[in-house]
């Protein structure tokens, strides 16, 4: 019979060319997985929906075709079994940060190459809730506004539409009361945003989050006490030399499980992987080793 393979394709993304890349994708793989099916997605959920029928009919191999988010959509598909099939990730969207902290290329074409020369890596994801992420969950305004983002923005100028998104938000100073409950302490303060990664990389800049390091089995979370332009520029140094845990307006964990709760203030909307997360209060652990990555980085 062979091995049998699932492309999940998002025409919308890159900008409405990633459908160009499935006939590639499928001179790729063919020889390896002989069996192939190919979904295009029209609609949020429709790669979750594709990547669980992948792991209910045991597929080998799932390749994910598009940005942070179908990925994301991907992942919540594959992330339900025991043994789920091993993620191809062909990088077609704005950031891409899951594929640069796996070192897979940002080019479609050498991204493909990969698919069939590249190493099996297993990598940890989070459970928020219900919701499984491999990146980064966040919160507090500037969070929420890299969702809000629009989608039509986003496709003309790529990366500038977070950043200008996030630049309207540090006009205004907005913190709230937070409570994290982490494995072997409490914190109970007030910050402007909190982030939580599994990764390094954020926005694709892989400096910022540089203590993150990829599958140790935690989340490292920072919680930034202000978020004005005054504080930013304060920060900046730290930002640009991967020492954002070593400022004084940060306060940075490392734990496998998080509560967390913002008094006053539930219902607060998440950021999980670029997309609308859960909203607050969360339960939040690390699922080790959990999922097979086709790389460019050795397990």
């Amino acid at each position: 019979m062979g091995k049998s393979a699932m492309i999940i394709i998002n025409p919308t993304s890159g900008k409405e060319k990633a459908a160009e890349f499935e006939n590639k994708i499928k001179n790729a793989i063919k020889k390896e997985y002989p069996n192939l099916v190919v979904e295009h997605t029209k609609g949020k959920g429709d790669a979750t929906k594709f990547a669980k029928s992948a792991g209910e009919k045991g597929f080998d191999l799932v390749v994910s075709l598009g940005g942070d988010g179908t990925v994301n959509e991907t992942v919540n598909g594959l992330a339900v079994f025991e043994e789920p099939p091993v993620l191809g990730i062909i990088p077609m969207g704005t950031v891409n940060d899951l594929a640069r902290a796996l070192n897979i290329p940002i080019n479609p074409d050498k991204a493909i190459e990969i698919l069939t020369k590249g190493f099996h890596k297993k990598i940890d994801i989070g459970l928020a809730n219900d919701r499984y992420f491999t990146n980064i969950l966040g919160f507090g305004k500037a969070a929420k506004a890299i969702h809000d983002v629009d989608i039509e923005e986003k496709s003309k100028i790529g990366a500038l539409a977070y950043v200008k998104a996030v630049a309207k938000e540090i006009l205004e100073d907005d913190i709230f009361s937070v409570k994290l409950e982490m494995d072997n302490e409490i914190w109970e303060g007030e910050a402007a945003v909190i982030i939580i990664a599994l990764i390094d990389s954020l926005g694709g800049l892989r400096t910022v989050l540089s203590d993150a390091e990829l599958g140790d089995g935690n989340f490292h979370i920072f919680a930034v006490k202000r978020l004005n332009i005054s504080k930013i520029m304060n920060m900046a140094p730290s930002l640009i030399l991967g020492k954002t845990s070593n400022s004084d307006n940060v306060k940075y964990f490392k734990s496998k499980t998080i509560k967390i709760k913002t008094p006053g203030k539930d219902n607060q909307e998440t950021d999980v992987d670029g997309e609308k997360g859960p909203n607050l209060p969360l339960e939040l652990k690390v699922l080790e080793r959990h999922l097979t990555v086709i790389s460019m980085r050795e397990d």
